[in-house]
This record gives C-alpha cells, sequence and structure tokens, in this order.
C-alpha cells in the first residue's frame, strides 16, 4: 500500500515538471553560414503564456547559435484585423550545460528583454527589466511586465479549456 502511495506522489510531482514546454525544442549541433561555422544550436517555437487569444500555437519562433553569441526571436502580434511579426535580436549571455540567457537591447520604453531557457527541464520564459520610462501613450503599461513561458499543445488547449469555462 505504501508503494501505490509513494507512485501516486511520484506521478503527481513528475506532471508540473513535464508541463510548459515548448512545441519545438532542438538543441543540436549545426553548421552555419558560408563560412561553415560549427555551433551548437537551440531551436523553440510556441506561444508565449501571454500573448492573448488571437495569437495562435506557433507564434513565436527563437533561433541561437552558441558560437555567433546571438539569438532571433520571431513574434507574432495584432494590429487591428492583422497580425504581423517582429524580429527582435538577443545577445548571448550565459550558455552552458543547465541554461541559456540572452538579453536584448532596450527598447523604446527602456525595457529590456531576458530568454532564459532551462536546458534540463526545456522550459523557455521571457522577463523583462523595466528602466522606468512611463511616459508616452506606448510607455504607459510597459511597466507591468509578467514572465512569459513559451507553452507546448497541451498548454495550449487547457488555456482554451479555461477561457471556455470562464465564459460560461
Amino acid at each position: 500500500m505504501k508503494q501505490r502511495y509513494f507512485v501516486w506522489f511520484v506521478l503527481a510531482c513528475s506532471v508540473p515538471a513535464s508541463a510548459q514546454k515548448p512545441i519545438v525544442y532542438d538543441v543540436a549541433k549545426v553548421v552555419v553560414g558560408t563560412q561553415r561555422i560549427p555551433t551548437l544550436q537551440l531551436l523553440a517555437a510556441g506561444k508565449w503564456s501571454n500573448a492573448g487569444d488571437s495569437a495562435g500555437m506557433l507564434s513565436v519562433e527563437i533561433h541561437c547559435y552558441k558560437s555567433l553569441g546571438f539569438c532571433e526571436v520571431a513574434n507574432t502580434f495584432p494590429s487591428g484585423d492583422e497580425a504581423n511579426v517582429a524580429l527582435d535580436s538577443f545577445d548571448i549571455r550565459r550558455w552552458d550545460s543547465h541554461e541559456m540567457i540572452a538579453v536584448s537591447g532596450p527598447d523604446i520604453c527602456g525595457a529590456v528583454s531576458i530568454i532564459r531557457v532551462d536546458l534540463a527541464k526545456k522550459r523557455v520564459t521571457r522577463t523583462f527589466s523595466d528602466k522606468g520610462v512611463t511616459e508616452g501613450p506606448v510607455c504607459k503599461k510597459s511597466d507591468k511586465h509578467p514572465v512569459d513561458v513559451l507553452w507546448s499543445p497541451k498548454d495550449f488547449a487547457n488555456d482554451a479549456v479555461n477561457r471556455a469555462k470562464s465564459k460560461k
């Protein structure tokens, strides 16, 4: 009987650890560019956890190259009735066997974006470091940046179910 409780405990603890992984996640040795530079590449794709209803399951794509020291992050975002894309560059500050951290330059409001990848858990997060510029219509809400997590299809589906339940 004790074994059964132990198994249930282990299963209960493992479910949150496996949740919130991107749809696409791969770290592999590749060769890039015309100079054929060998590097470690991180590829991740999914949806940011606070992207809103209009963002699709594959609304974010991240490419990072260790030897080159940078990441490119493509995000879709709504603008009225249209969807647009932004391509942001990040400088890799740390990449070891445990995690990768990349930082973008400050935006027009002074905020710096930080991408963190837990390589063991395959978890990708984005945070913002606010510089306190809140003047102007674009920057008024820039001081409220939650932590974003790159979602999997399961997270995407759970969010859709939760939104449907809250509308009832």
